[in-house]
């Protein structure tokens, strides 16, 4: 006591001061509550704003960083989002291929079905199997009962016939072959006539038909049965063109397939007529 004498006299006082009052307001604490509305009026007035200013940056710091990371968990959950709807996009599409394939193949069984008990559908692996001839190929063979020179039909009309057997595949010979043949009628008048494939086009041509012929513009061409090789009466197409030359001895008639023969995707397979003779090879 006496060295805190010596060192202060002020410092002295002041801390027998403090203490004094220190215990003074213990005593006015315990024994009045007015101490308590003293106390928050101090805490109200004084140190809450002080409290508030001391705290203001730090309460900036953290909402910038919670605003950052709100921003940031948005911009994942937009690319997360998009990413969804981008995969349902691509499932719808698949879907729509998947509902017009169908629709497309149950049009070939009905279509099938109308024309012929026995069908099978099959699909074209390949269109251009050969250089030098129309050939495609099909996914069925002998392993499903296919025969050599099987009538091969669409939706719309012929397409040609078996000519190669495998196990597994088989090769078609398409009616728009140069070399192939088809017997046929024009249906309105009932005149018979050679179709096959055309140099001059990729449209089908009337073969060997005198210019005196009353074929017309617009005439059905279907399949007479002739030579046995194919089932009467399954449309070929139609004529598109007639061009008569006086110093040539046959029309030149142009018939238009109404089978897409340049683009197959479905074929179908007919079982109710047995060529009596065998189609020529590739």
């Amino acid at each position: 006591m006496e060295r805190i004498y010596k060192k202060s006299t002020k410092d002295f006082y002041t801390l027998i001061l403090l203490s004094l009052l220190s215990i003074s307001m213990i005593i006015i604490d315990h024994k009045y509550n007015q101490a308590d509305y003293a106390r928050s009026f101090i805490n109200d007035i004084i140190i809450y704003p002080l409290y508030n200013i001391s705290s203001l940056p730090r309460n900036v710091i953290i909402s910038f960083m919670q605003e950052y990371q709100d921003i940031d968990m948005l911009e994942n959950e937009i690319k997360k989002l998009k990413a969804e709807n981008m995969s349902l996009k691509i499932k719808l599409q698949e879907f729509d291929s998947l509902k017009e394939e169908n629709e497309r193949l149950l049009a070939i069984e009905k279509k099938s079905l109308a024309s012929t008990k026995k069908q099978k559908i099959a699909k074209v692996l390949n269109n251009s199997a050969s250089p030098t001839r129309k050939i495609a190929i099909i996914d069925k063979g002998q392993n499903d009962g296919l025969y050599k020179g099987q009538n091969v039909i669409g939706i719309n009309g012929l397409i040609g016939q078996i000519v190669e057997l495998n196990t597994m595949s088989s090769k078609i010979i398409l009616i728009n072959d140069i070399n192939h043949n088809v017997p046929g009628t024009i249906s309105r008048t009932g005149e018979k006539v050679i179709v096959a494939g055309s140099s001059r086009s990729s449209n089908l041509m009337v073969q060997f038909t005198p210019i005196d012929t009353e074929i017309k513009i617009g005439d059905i061409v279907t399949t007479s049965g002739v030579a046995g090789r194919f089932k009467s009466n399954i449309p070929i197409g139609k004529v598109v063109s007639i061009t008569k030359d006086p110093e040539k001895k046959f029309s030149d008639i142009d018939v238009k397939a109404f089978e897409n023969l340049d683009n197959l995707s479905d074929v179908i397979l007919i079982w109710d007529y047995q060529p009596s003779i065998e189609t020529e090879n590739e």
